[in-house]
C-alpha cells in the first residue's frame, strides 16, 4: 500500500517541474499520480479500515494525538478536500492556491504523518 502513495508523490514532484518547465506532459504525469493516490486510497479503505469512515477518523484522531498531544481526527476532511480538489489541476493547471494546498499535505503526508523517520 505505501508504494502506491510513495510513486504518487514522486509523480506529482515529478508533474510540478514539467509544470515550471511549461512541458505538455505535466498534466498527464500529474493524472497518473492523481489516479495511484486514488489506488492508495482504495486499498487503505479496503485493507485498513474496511470502508469505515469511523475508523478512518479514529486512526486520524490517534495519530495526531500520539504527534501533536490532540485528540482530533478532523484532519480526515482535509484528506478528502485533497481528494476532491487535485482534479482541479486537470482542467486549471499552474493554480498557485491549489499547487500549495497540494504541497502541502504531501509534506504532511510525507514528513509529519509519514512512517519514513519513526
Amino acid at each position: 500500500m505505501l508504494w502506491t502513495i510513495r510513486l504518487s508523490a514522486l509523480l506529482y514532484a515529478g508533474a510540478l517541474f514539467a509544470y515550471w518547465r511549461r512541458h505538455p506532459s505535466a498534466r498527464w504525469v500529474s493524472l497518473a499520480a492523481y489516479l495511484l493516490y486514488l489506488a492508495h486510497v482504495y486499498l487503505a479503505f479496503d485493507q485498513r479500515y474496511a470502508w469505515s469512515h469511523a475508523a478512518a477518523y479514529a486512526e486520524t484522531a490517534r495519530q495526531t494525538r500520539d504527534l501533536f498531544g490532540l485528540d482530533w481526527g478532523g484532519g480526515i476532511y482535509f484528506n478528502y478536500a485533497f481528494t476532491i480538489l487535485w482534479p482541479l489541476d486537470f482542467f486549471y493547471p499552474r493554480r498557485l492556491w491549489l499547487h500549495a494546498f497540494l504541497i502541502f499535505m504531501f509534506l504532511n503526508g510525507v514528513l509529519v504523518f509519514g512512517k519514513w523517520w519513526r
